[in-house]
């Protein structure tokens, strides 16, 4: 498979690059770390005003029209400078299904999201069970909908307008729009790894109205795995990008650290380090490329999926390993950068499945195969 990026691609690529390398300065990273929403709200209204909101969304609610892949780019732009930024969470957990399954009416609440006045976020997990298994209820009550469940690990919950809540339909899934204001909604804030605010949402007997179902029910269980895989790569596409500069940084570290009278980069054990490292990040950077490429010709591609995030998880956590243990103890300094790329890596492995449950999944899927 050619991987070689479009002109287009590169641009938009490039354009996100920009906006991000002008602003992530560590000083401005510093001050996000301690501020309530950890939300770089100046840097997404840049974003918006170049429409980099709207690159995957349709052009008649104001979108560039573009595809997932695309998507995917400024993603990996958004790992090589751990901005903290919804952006996977609007865009591809919830902008991009309501693109795909919503009525018109829900697409025209796209613009919103594309203008960046509206934030967006989705809540797959719940406590002992896969998110493609939602152990939430949801039951008709009139001409609308009670939803009553416990979801964890929710990103953004408290700034966001909408959270897509899968929940089960009898034996099938609804895909359910919930403002976290709702009467029957709460929220508890929960501590995590990279500092991103993530919150424990309890539904008790939450009434939405049709209006608020996302697809038709009978539809539900594919257009949660649709939702499930496009959110996986994003999240590798993030830790490709973290690894990346996580990489960089390491590398030119090495050339400038001295143990007698040597940059640590020309002792062998180092510079073998450093070539896994490559290895490993090359790898989650093809196999998330290959997954998005599938994804966005459309095709289902659970292996693919499956494989990038094996990489995302297994790879991402050797290299920013290696990164913390090259650096040595300057690697602690919160003044120094590299252990932010070690805490977003670190935290991406295990959202949505760490190395073991995509190994099981492959394992499942050639077994069915053979």
């Amino acid at each position: 498979m050619d991987f070689t990026l479009s002109e287009e691609q590169q641009d938009l690529q490039g354009l996100a690059k920009q906006i991000l390398g002008d602003r992530m300065a560590l000083t401005h990273l510093r001050e996000l770390d301690g501020s309530e929403d950890w939300f770089d709200r100046e840097t997404w209204a840049e974003f918006a005003k170049a429409n980099l909101l709207g690159v995957a969304l349709p052009e008649d609610v104001g979108g560039l029209g573009y595809g997932f892949l695309e998507l995917a780019l400024i993603l990996v732009e958004q790992g090589r400078t751990v901005a903290p930024m919804p952006l996977l969470h609007t865009l591809v957990s919830v902008a991009l299904p309501i693109a795909e399954f919503g009525t018109k009416e829900q697409r025209e609440e796209l613009r919103g999201v594309i203008s960046g006045d509206v934030i967006l976020t989705s809540a797959f997990n719940e406590l002992g069970t896969p998110a493609g298994e939602p152990q939430t209820v949801a039951a008709r009550a009139g001409d609308g909908w009670k939803l009553t469940g416990e979801k964890v690990n929710v990103p953004q919950a408290h700034i966001a307008a909408g959270i897509l809540v899968p929940a089960r339909v009898g034996d099938d899934i609804g895909l359910f729009l919930v403002a976290p204001n709702a009467d029957g909604v709460t929220l508890e804030r929960q501590e995590t790894m990279n500092h991103e605010p993530q919150f424990v949402v309890r539904l008790d007997g939450v009434a939405v109205s049709d209006a608020a179902r996302l697809g038709e029910i009978a539809d539900g269980r594919d257009n949660l795995h649709w939702v499930l895989d496009r959110t996986m790569t994003g999240i590798c596409a993030i830790s490709a990008g973290a690894c990346q500069e996580a990489l960089r940084i390491t590398a030119e570290y090495t050339t400038t650290r001295k143990q007698f009278d040597r940059a640590i980069g020309t002792f062998q054990a180092v510079g073998q380090r450093m070539a896994d490292s490559y290895i490993d990040t090359e790898a989650i950077n093809l196999t998330m490329l290959q997954a998005a490429t599938h994804l966005a010709e459309g095709q289902a591609s659970p292996t693919e999926v499956a494989t990038a995030k094996y990489w995302a998880a297994e790879g991402g956590s050797r290299v920013v390993h290696a990164a913390l243990h090259v650096h040595g103890g300057i690697s602690i300094d919160l003044d120094y950068p590299i252990h932010r790329y070690f805490l977003w890596v670190k935290q991406n492995e295990f959202t949505l499945g760490a190395a073991t449950p995509q190994l099981r999944d492959l394992g499942r899927m050639i077994a069915a195969s053979a």
